[in-house]
């Protein structure tokens, strides 16, 4: 399942015209961050590696977000991915942590919401190449 750089500080996702736009991964948002680590530490259980289940502290969602959507332009905001930012960001301000985990199709995507769904969690974004589409 490997796919790309190991660190959070290295780590390139997509963007479509300058917004984070990871196609191929869902953006997960927990209240407790021990909710978030658990959902992590099943899925390396269960196969994925580091690189392709990565967490991320309400800090650093914020900050990425707040750039995200100051040099957001015209073209973004009509597709909706600025809408789905400000979710991010509200979380992240409310202290939110974050699991940004690669699942490419539909399989891995069960796969990965069957092991979110044993906590709570306040939101699932998969990202689709035209589409947002918020999982339950």
């Amino acid at each position: 399942m490997g796919n790309q750089n190991t660190t959070n500080e290295s780590r390139k996702y997509p963007t479509s015209f300058g917004l984070f736009y990871p196609i191929g991964y869902l953006v997960v948002g927990f209240k407790s961050k021990e909710d978030a680590k658990q959902v992590q530490q099943d899925l390396f259980t269960g196969g994925y590696v580091p690189e392709d289940c990565e967490f991320f502290t309400c800090k650093e969602v914020a900050e990425a977000a707040e750039r995200n959507l100051d040099t957001g332009g015209f073209l973004p905001r009509l597709g909706g991915a600025d809408k789905v930012i400000e979710i991010h960001l509200k979380a992240a301000e409310e202290g939110a942590s974050f699991l940004v985990i690669y699942a490419p199709e539909k399989t891995s995507v069960d796969r990965a919401m069957n092991v979110i769904r044993r906590v709570p969690f306040e939101f699932a974004h998969r990202y689709h190449r035209l589409a947002i589409e918020e999982l339950e």
